[in-house]
């Protein structure tokens, strides 16, 4: 039997690595043509727009795979109309959230602090309809445990947004910052038809098995699974509602839009990169858990989430150490056009943020895991009890003046800190596998002494380009190669697997 979630993941992870990079060349030069108040603005809306597309489409796609899987498995089930099922859903669902934004746009903006943002609010409403119809193909081909559509959509998304987005918000920005945040939308929206095409014509075309018919509930599970995803744009869009308000307790009204653009744009953009590891494996291993439980298959799954985990630590680990060490380093090379007192912002919030990389991937693999289970609701009780306890500090720290923006950080990182040790503990509870302890000694040393390593690097050598040169050299000397020596990831057997039938 291949193996499917590797095979999946690789070609996720590929997609992902060059989406974001595209996504992050797409963010910095946009910081740059809309400046801080601009990002603020983007940032107010983006929330929003996020929360809206997790209930169209997000719920939807983790459901589709799901069943579609469960029906692969259990040889049960009409697998077009499972997929049309999804697809009327998202349509109306995007449709009427598109209308209430249109109506309410300028009501919404003066609530967050801005009405500047009310016109970004109308045009992002056809990206929102196009991106929520992407999910049903997504969650369809991913049932079938074909992650390439999925993949290629994804760059073309990104592809577009980066080219189109950029271009719009550089010839709108040349009037006002509104326009050019509208500008950003209007290639985001374009960007999102492209991909939708593409999976259209490639659902036309897919082959799919056919089985005996078996009614199928979509509706209660892609409201359990909407549900587990929402929580944390929901906390998000509570952010968009009450940061800016909370700084302008002490600071203006520009000086707070700025200041939370910083830490929702610019270092959030940063901390979720590495994250879309978590991503790519939490979508490949849904499908495929969900096979193996159905088949009793218990041993199999068990080793198989002790391998996504240690790949996770190890592939999170260095990211972290970078992003603390290195983080005024790595604010300065992006965002040179940013005043020095902002940069240093960024920084701090950046050193403060990077530790919330490690329980935001463990909690993005424990959604997959508790619904590959059936136990689809737990997620979301975790969650919202984390979310009390982040709900409680934010609004406690922000209003401080000294703690100011850096209390939506430490708020975001205990959030998702408690969230991800209360789900693995659960799971660990219900499916027996055990982290592997020569994985984590061995990289947590290797972790160690390249902080030190990399210290002395960032406080005696300037030139940035160096840097960079000693960094990857370094790091794959240091912490690369003591992963290979001692056979932690043992890659001839991941590759004789990929190739096991």
């Amino acid at each position: 039997m291949k193996n499917e979630v590797l095979k999946g993941s690789i070609i996720l992870i590929f997609a992902g690595i060059v989406g974001k990079l595209l996504g992050a060349l797409y963010r910095i030069p946009l910081s740059n043509i809309l400046g801080a108040e601009g990002i603020g603005l983007y940032q107010m809306i983006f929330p929003l727009f996020t929360l809206a597309l997790i209930i169209c489409s997000s719920g939807v796609s983790a459901t589709l795979s799901h069943l579609i899987a469960k029906a692969r498995a259990e040889k049960k089930g009409n697998i077009r109309s499972i997929f049309l099922k999804g697809f009327f859903y998202s349509l109306i669902c995007s449709l009427i959230f598109s209308l209430l934004f249109y109506i309410f746009s300028e009501q919404t903006a003066t609530l967050q602090g801005n009405v500047l943002a009310s016109s970004g609010y109308k045009m992002m409403i056809f990206a929102l309809i196009f991106s929520s119809l992407l999910a049903p193909f997504r969650g369809y081909f991913q049932g079938h445990q074909n992650m390439l559509p999925t993949a290629i959509s994804q760059i073309l998304e990104q592809f577009f947004k980066f080219v189109l987005g950029l271009t719009f918000a550089f010839i709108f920005s040349n009037h006002s910052v509104e326009l050019g945040v509208v500008g950003a939308f209007l290639g985001i929206s374009i960007s999102e038809v492209i991909a939708f095409f593409y999976l259209l014509i490639k659902y036309i075309t897919f082959k799919t098995l056919k089985f005996e018919n078996k009614r199928t509930p979509f509706i209660g599970l892609n409201f359990t699974y909407t549900a587990s995803y929402l929580i944390i744009p929901l906390i998000l869009a509570f952010d968009s509602f009450v940061v800016i308000n909370l700084l302008n307790i002490n600071f203006t009204e520009q000086f707070s839009t700025i200041m939370y653009g910083i830490q929702s744009g610019i270092v959030n953009s940063l901390i979720n990169f590495p994250v879309i590891i978590s991503v790519a494996i939490s979508l490949s291993l849904l499908p495929s858990l969900t096979f193996l439980i159905i088949t009793n298959k218990k041993i199999e799954a068990s080793k198989k989430l002790k391998e996504v985990f240690n790949i996770i630590w190890i592939i999170v680990l260095p990211c972290i150490v970078v992003f603390i060490i290195f983080s005024s380093t790595i604010m300065g090379f992006l965002y040179s056009e940013i005043e020095p007192v902002l940069l240093v912002i960024a920084s701090n919030l950046l050193q403060i943020s990077a530790p919330q990389i490690l329980f935001i991937c463990v909690l993005q693999i424990s959604v997959a895991i508790f619904q590959s289970l059936g136990n689809e609701k737990m997620p979301v009780f975790i969650m919202l009890f984390g979310a009390i306890i982040k709900i409680v500090l934010t609004i406690s720290l922000v209003r401080i003046a000294e703690v100011n923006i850096y209390g939506v950080a430490l708020a975001n990182l205990i959030f998702y800190a408690v969230s991800a040790v209360v789900s693995l503990f659960i799971i660990k509870k219900t499916i027996s596998f055990s982290l592997d302890k020569k994985c984590l000694i061995i990289t947590f040393s290797s972790a160690v002494i390249m902080s030190v390593v990399f210290y002395f690097i960032n406080v005696f050598i300037l030139n940035i380009w160096t840097k960079l040169s000693l960094i990857a050299l370094l790091g794959m000397i240091l912490y690369i190669a003591p992963i290979i020596l001692f056979k932690v990831v043992d890659i001839t057997k991941f590759l004789k697997k990929g190739n096991d039938k």
